[in-house]
């Protein structure tokens, strides 16, 4: 999907929002500034949460709405070892909870079969390219439920 103004990432995230389930991992791949939190904060709207924000500092944050999110910045980490100092397996397996992560290479060993790989490709300045890569059972049933 081709994304030209913020209304257009509202459109998709109110379109991908309603499809996904506790227990998902999302795995937001893309450059710095490509729209990963962005794109997070428009899923959160969708579920009454208006207070996230990116966690590149805190690692994580947790917002509660309809829905408990977790949202992960894996940037600073500087080997896969330093999710052994955060309670991992809570935000990679989540109960009762969606799973979003920003840089998740930096984990790379520890990170959950199945993600739901969303890759945003900035093509300029105001335009976004989103691609639910079609990699796993679960991404290919939300593909198909959004008509790609």
């Amino acid at each position: 999907m081709i994304i030209n103004k913020i209304s257009d990432l509202e459109k998709f995230a109110n379109n991908l929002a309603p499809l996904l389930k506790e227990g998902d991992v999302i795995n937001l791949i893309g450059d710095m500034g490509a729209g990963k939190t962005t794109l997070v904060n428009a899923i959160a709207r969708f579920f009454k949460i208006y207070d996230s924000s990116s966690p590149t500092f805190a690692i994580v944050n947790i917002y509660e709405g309809d829905v408990t999110i977790y949202h992960l910045d894996l940037y600073r980490f500087e080997s896969p070892d330093d999710l052994l100092d955060i309670d991992f397996e809570t935000y990679f397996y989540p109960e009762g909870a969606i799973t979003f992560l920003e840089w998740a290479e930096n984990g790379e060993g520890y990170l959950p079969d199945g993600m739901i790989n969303i890759r945003i490709d900035k093509i300029d300045p105001d335009t976004r390219e989103i691609t639910i890569l079609d990699d796993t059972e679960r991404a290919r049933e939300i593909n198909e439920l959004l008509g790609n």
